[in-house]
């Protein structure tokens, strides 16, 4: 059998909209009829139970055996998700191993698996980062959000994780924030992926509770989300099985 992808999402800076992309990605995948499973990695203060209006069934604890004990809550039939612990302190005495281990294991259940993390470089999201097949590295076009994210691709260089297993996305692209993609080109210095649009229905999605890939597949937004999966996540899947 072979083995699932691990596709980890990764922000630099705080509130470039990480879980938003992170929820989107993972519908936009399960839409293409693969089997899905969203992992909240932000430890301390994951919100994806919260932005799908999901009641969890367990969450990732410490101690836990996730072979045995699986913490999964079904979103859709096929679409799966992995909730944050709710307990405080839990982030602190979780061992990396932990993740690494379920990573794995979810890696040989679903076709996908799309982590989404917290704003830093923590030794969890380091595990992530390394057990992952490819790394989305997401930000938007500010220079201190452009200036972080230069700092992390220098950093994945010397952590030996090449270039073509990440792409970079920018979200809320908008023409009104007086950067243009020669600018951001000259900022980051590594090719941008995707563009995605900046709209205001995306807050609207957040507040109902469905992602706006679901609710409006054929918005903008949802057409760059799916365009990005098809071509840069879906795309690799396809490349590999001609060979």
């Amino acid at each position: 059998m072979t083995a699932g992808r691990v596709v980890t999402v990764f922000a630099a800076k705080g509130g470039c909209g990480k879980t938003t992309f992170a929820t989107n990605l993972a519908v936009a995948l399960h839409a293409a009829g693969r089997r899905v499973c969203l992992v909240d990695l932000d430890l301390a203060f994951g919100d994806i139970a919260g932005s799908l209006t999901l009641t969890p069934r367990g969450t990732l604890s410490v101690g836990d055996r996730v072979w045995a004990n699986m913490p999964l809550s079904a979103y859709r039939p096929g679409l799966d998700c992995v909730p944050a612990p709710m307990r405080p302190g839990d982030a602190e005495r979780m061992p990396p191993t932990l993740v690494r281990e379920l990573l794995i294991l979810l890696s040989t259940r679903y076709d996908y698996v799309v982590v989404d993390t917290p704003a830093r470089l923590s030794a969890h999201v380091l595990t992530a980062l390394d057990v992952s097949s490819h790394r989305v590295l997401l930000t938007t076009p500010e220079r201190p959000a452009l200036a972080h994210l230069r700092v992390t691709l220098d950093m994945l260089d010397l952590l030996s994780i090449r270039g073509n297993t990440r792409t970079v996305v920018v979200n809320r692209a908008d023409e009104q924030t007086g950067l243009t993609a020669a600018d951001i080109d000259e900022i980051l210095r590594n090719p941008v992926a995707a563009y995605l649009p900046s709209t205001w229905e995306l807050a609207a999605s957040i507040n109902r509770g469905v992602p706006l890939a679901e609710s409006e597949p054929h918005h903008p937004f949802s057409t760059a989300v799916r365009r990005f999966a098809d071509t840069r996540i879906r795309g690799e899947e396809v490349s590999e099985s001609l060979f």
